[in-house]
This record gives structure tokens, sequence and C-alpha cells, in this order.
């Protein structure tokens, strides 16, 4: 994998600042008409959030990494294949990848037996930490994005095939849908993080 061509950030701080400059820059987008721009940062945001949601899942060893841990990604093979068949391949590079696994989780954790000997602890312990989240919830929301995404894809890769007014027509609604749908993100993130049963439980600390 090739190393990023910009600096990541370096705390917490680093990300609040980062973050509360885009959103100013969105808010500024929108009200200008750069909507492109909007859009580029709307994106961001979703997948940024995808990724969190992705870490208190245990899925990484700390937030700078999309690698998936080698304490779990044996478990984590087996739910995406058990979920979309034996080809699925566990990448994190990608915001369908992201979604993907997560769907995942949500479908096995919807009719796993938390006592089935079988599981390791970290399914037991993710199975427990499932139960606390409105799983119905993230999947609408889920949905929701993957359909946002096909507009997103449309503009970007698109456009300049795209009849002028229908390329404009409705798209701050759009982007604000998108924005609104990575903050429903944040606030399954929070509840998940209040619990943090998984990180804590294999270790992984806080990184």
């Amino acid at each position: 994998m090739s190393q990023p061509m910009i600096n990541q950030v370096k705390n917490n701080n680093d990300k609040r600042e980062t973050y509360a400059y885009l959103l100013g820059k969105y808010k500024k987008a929108l009200r200008e008409q750069f909507y492109f721009e909007a859009l580029m940062i709307v994106y961001a945001m979703q997948e940024d959030r995808l990724r969190s949601m992705l870490y208190y899942l245990g899925t990484f060893d700390n937030r700078n990494t999309i690698m998936v841990s080698g304490k779990v990604k044996g478990d984590l093979k087996k739910l995406l294949k058990d979920r979309y068949g034996e080809n699925a391949k566990l990448s994190m590079t990608t915001i369908t990848g992201k979604m993907r696994l997560i769907q995942a989780v949500i479908s096995w954790s919807e009719h796993a037996n938390e006592n089935d000997n079988e599981y390791s602890i970290y399914l037991k312990t993710l199975k427990r930490l499932m139960e606390s989240v409105d799983v119905d919830c993230v999947t609408g929301t889920l949905n929701e994005i993957e359909q946002w995404l096909h507009f997103r894809n449309e503009v970007i890769h698109a456009s300049m095939n795209k009849n002028l007014e229908a390329l404009f027509e409705g798209i701050d609604e759009r982007i604000e849908l998108g924005m609104r749908l990575a903050r429903d993100l944040d606030g399954y993130i929070k509840e998940i993080k209040k619990d943090n049963s998984v990180r804590k439980k294999l270790k992984m600390g806080n990184r």
C-alpha cells in the first residue's frame, strides 16, 4: 500500500482543527454555490465517520491506519464472506468496503448467539456491543448513503455529459442530505463509543 502524500492529523486537537475548518468551508461553499467543493467535503465526512465506527468496532489497531488489525482479521473475513460470498475482499481503502464490513457485522449480529463456544472473545464482545446499537437505523442510514453515493458519482464522474439544468436542480438539497447522513453516523458512533467494550477487551487502547 502506498504511503499518504499528505500528513495525517497528529492528535485530537489537530483533528478538531481540521474538522472545524472544513465544516466552515462546507457552509461557505453551499452559501456561495460552490457545490462541487461542498460535495467533496460531505463525501470525506461520510467516509471518516464510517472509519470511526469501524475503529470502535475493533477493526483497526489505531486511528492512523486502515490496515485491519491482526487480532480481528480472521473473524471479520468470515463475517464478510458469510454476508457477501467467498469472493468478498476485506478492503478498507474505499467507502464501499467500509460500508460492506459494517453491514456484514450487523447481519451477523442479528442472528448470532454470544454464548456460542465457537466464537472468539472478540466476536462475543462484539455481539454484546451490537445489542446496544439500533441496527435498523444504522442499516437505513447505510442504505441512504449508498443511494447518495450514486448521485455523488454521477456528478463527479459524468458532469460533462449531464444536462446543465438537470445537473444543478436540487443539488443543494442533495448535498445537505449527505451531510445529515454523516451526522446520523456520528450519533451512532457516540453510542458505540460510550461502551467501547471491544477495544477495552482486546486491549487496543485509545490510540
